[in-house]
């Protein structure tokens, strides 16, 4: 198979690549800056130069591949405009694009979010029959983002990840980083019920939505079996570090507040805001939660990593990188 990755050199990205041509697949992957791309050089993933601009170019031309990946956009954006750009107009932008081409793709898989479905009542997982009903700027252009592409004239899947776990995470490095000095914070009140995926359960996930020869769209949960909650994933660090760690407990009010000062003095000092509006919004939702039921059920897909297990992983691949 012949398949079109944009964000290869994030994190996703990087994973999904390795395994695609580890399995006897062509990759083209989209790169911003080549110089970032050798991991993926080496590999022998065909690069072609340019951003997400480039699909708003009526005469580019794109290679032609069997499908296509769309991984890329942007987690912690500094102003919503940016989440409405990259996280919405791109991927409109991108749908437009491959309706020029002369080829059409069996498949488009696009990394949607659980954001999207907007924070869970606790034991009552989302399924892919409920509304989607997004609480913060990041998760609203990822909803308006799959519901556009519900316009293609090709097969589509989105994928809803919840958190992903997994060697090189940007994500989640800041809280393993605290966690590896002994401090953690957490909202006060009851803990916050969590779903998770390790990487390469996801890129397996990919693997099988790829596979897909159905026609029309769909949209899958892609996470574990195993649901968790926020004091769970502190005793997962504890273990996964071999420290004990205080964790802090803040009023919801007092992170609000927080988050407000952060936003305005951050751009001042020239320093990349660490607790946002949205952090803070989604850190005081009750759950996070969906059920992988309907991905397993109809394209067979399996998860196969225990939480624990996935939490030490991840802090290995942090200290690997000599990030931690």
């Amino acid at each position: 198979m012949r398949v079109f990755v944009t964000g290869a050199t994030g994190f996703i990205g990087g994973h999904l690549c390795r395994r695609l041509v580890g399995d006897g697949h062509e990759v083209t992957a989209l790169v911003r800056s080549p110089h970032k791309a050798d991991a993926l050089r080496e590999l022998g993933v065909q690069l072609l130069p340019g951003d997400l601009g480039l699909f708003a170019d009526p005469e580019v031309l794109l290679p032609e591949h069997d499908a296509v990946v769309h991984l890329a956009g942007v987690v912690a954006a500094q102003d919503p405009e940016q989440y409405e750009a990259i996280n919405y107009t791109a991927v409109v932008d991108l749908m437009a694009c491959l309706h020029r081409q002369a080829w059409v793709p069996k498949r488009l898989v696009f990394a949607s979010s659980l954001a999207a479905a907007g924070p869970s009542v606790p034991g009552r997982p989302w399924t892919e029959d409920d509304d989607l009903a997004p609480i913060d700027p990041y998760g609203e252009a990822k909803a308006r983002a799959e519901s556009a592409l519900r316009d293609a004239r090709f097969p589509v899947t989105c994928m809803r990840p919840p958190i992903v776990l997994g060697p090189g995470d940007p994500a989640f490095l800041t809280l393993f980083k605290a966690a590896r000095r002994g401090v953690g914070v957490r909202v006060a009140g009851a803990p916050q019920y969590l779903s998770w995926v390790y990487v390469d359960d996801l890129v397996s996930a990919m693997l099988a939505m790829l596979a897909d020869e159905r026609p029309g769209h769909r949209a899958y949960y892609a996470a574990s079996s195993q649901q968790v909650d926020s004091d769970q994933l502190w005793d997962a660090l504890r273990s996964a570090l071999d420290r004990r760690i205080a964790v802090i407990s803040v009023p919801g009010r007092v992170l609000s507040l927080a988050a407000s000062v952060a936003t305005r003095v951050a751009p001042v000092l020239g320093l990349h805001n660490q607790l946002d509006h949205k952090q803070v919004a989604q850190m005081r939702a009750p759950g996070w939660q969906c059920d992988n039921r309907a991905l397993r059920d109809e394209l067979g897909w399996q998860d196969t990593w225990e939480f624990g297990e996935a939490v030490a992983a991840t802090a290995r691949g942090y200290e690997a990188l000599g990030q931690l």
